[in-house]
């Protein structure tokens, strides 16, 4: 694979970075994942919106546009000539030795699909407060996930495929790496912004989905001791779109859920 590195197309083994640089030495910089189909990136638009608006509160300019980021990532795409795949786009303060306080670094990340269940997958619910997460308000794709990654690899530990945090007043929140949704009686629940989590891409669009097949939608706050009532649940992300998720001593038909799942992908299909 070859990598965008501030400027330069760089093989993998050759990309480099400063350990001044405020992305590795601090944590100090966004990213997005984008995932593209036939070498068009999803949601490209709804992805760049949320990345300069990361840019924007945290403080970090950049001397190019919406479109000369798009530029870049196609360059990525074709020179790896791949036609299915992920794209990670980071952004970083740059240099903390740069007495240019507007500087800046952008790396771009390529990689092929990984293999996504096409089986319900095991979710364990876990306390946020094990875990040293961070959160942000307004929410943005910050860099440091150091939270995440731990709840991730205990999850890998236990051969669970993803948590499901719950915060201290017993509401559930997100997923380490992404978002998670229930069904009950024809209505489609996930939990409200005003936790603290992340506005996804694929939760925005599945919210869409599920209201055009006639499902009535909540973002709320959902107790940890109701969704053991739900009929369904789902988690979903911009890598493995969306999988159905069970956990212990509970089991589902996945009715809607896999109706849902059959429109996300035709629309990501036809995107």
């Amino acid at each position: 694979m070859k990598y965008y590195i501030n400027g330069k197309y760089v093989k993998e083994n050759d990309a480099k970075i400063s350990i001044h640089d405020m992305g590795f030495a601090y944590g100090y910089g966004i990213f997005e994942t984008m995932r593209f189909d036939k070498k068009k990136i999803f949601s490209y638009t709804n992805h760049i919106d949320r990345l300069y608006n990361g840019l924007k509160i945290s403080k970090i300019k950049i001397d190019k546009n919406k479109n000369q980021i798009l530029s870049i990532l196609n360059k990525v795409i074709n020179i790896n000539n791949l036609s299915s795949g992920m794209l990670k786009l980071i952004i970083t303060k740059g240099n903390e030795n740069n007495l240019n306080k507007n500087d800046f670094s952008i790396f771009v990340i390529i990689k092929p699909f990984y293999e996504v269940s096409e089986v319900p997958v095991k979710i364990l619910f876990l306390d946020e407060k094990e875990f040293p997460l961070i959160r942000y308000n307004p929410a943005i794709k910050s860099m440091n996930y150091i939270g995440n990654i731990m709840a991730k690899e205990y999850c890998e530990s236990m051969n669970v495929f993803e948590s499901v945090f719950f915060n201290q007043n017993k509401i559930v929140t997100e997923c380490a790496m992404r978002n998670i949704f229930f069904i009950k009686n024809k209505v489609l629940y996930t939990p409200s912004l005003d936790l603290g989590i992340l506005a996804g891409i694929m939760r925005s669009l599945i919210i869409n989905i599920a209201s055009d097949l006639k499902l009535e939608v909540k973002e709320c706050h959902i107790p940890l001791n109701g969704v053991k009532l739900m009929d369904e649940a789902f988690i979903s992300s911009t890598g493995i779109g969306l999988v159905e998720c069970y956990w212990d001593n509970w089991k589902s038909d996945y009715h809607y859920s896999k109706r849902i799942k059959k429109e996300l992908f035709n629309r990501i299909k036809n995107n």
